[in-house]
């Protein structure tokens, strides 16, 4: 029963009606619809991303036992990277430009917490070939500017799958 509002000046318009959606663990589901349907609305509105002008309307979210709407901020990062992930349309809104791409998913694996030193390192390379990044010794110490589109879509990519979540959301993959 998800509903999303998107606040105007002097109105208001509902850009997600009603929508009723269950994903079970290994099933890869696909919204498709025109370009201003919601999709990225209701990919955001899962980990409670929502830009300031919107609002949810009506409904629930629940990650497995979680109700995503009732958490506190600090809740919502808890459960943000390591029980669902979304991988944004465009990587260099995401990615920091300062940072090498080895630093960047280094960061995301350190959220979780399971690996440290050299281990980092390690997986860091393993994510960067599971995304098929070619040559990704290399590739891991450049900066975003010195990537593709494509190969920064692959390191978004790499690191919503650093943590290791349930869920992975791909906006416009």
């Amino acid at each position: 029963g998800l509903s999303v509002r998107l606040r105007g000046k002097d109105a208001s318009a509902l850009i997600v009606s009603g929508l009723d959606l269950s994903i079970q663990r290994g099933e890869i589901v696909a919204l498709v619809g025109e370009s201003g349907s919601g999709k990225t609305m209701t990919a955001f509105s899962i980990l409670n991303l929502l830009p300031r002008a919107a609002e949810i309307a009506g409904g629930s979210i629940r990650l497995g036992d979680t109700d995503v709407l009732s958490l506190p901020q600090e809740g919502l990062r808890a459960i943000r990277g390591k029980k669902a992930a979304l991988v944004f349309q465009e990587p260099m809104t995401s990615l920091n430009p300062l940072m090498t791409i080895e630093r960047q998913i280094a960061e995301m694996i350190l959220i979780r917490g399971q690996y440290s030193g050299r281990d980092v390192r390690e997986r860091v390379m393993q994510l960067l070939e599971l995304v098929r990044m070619p040559d990704a010794r290399r590739r891991a110490k450049e900066y975003p500017h010195n990537l593709s589109g494509g190969l920064r879509q692959r390191v978004m990519i790499a690191m919503a799958l650093a943590c290791e979540p349930e869920l992975l959301i791909a906006d416009e993959p």
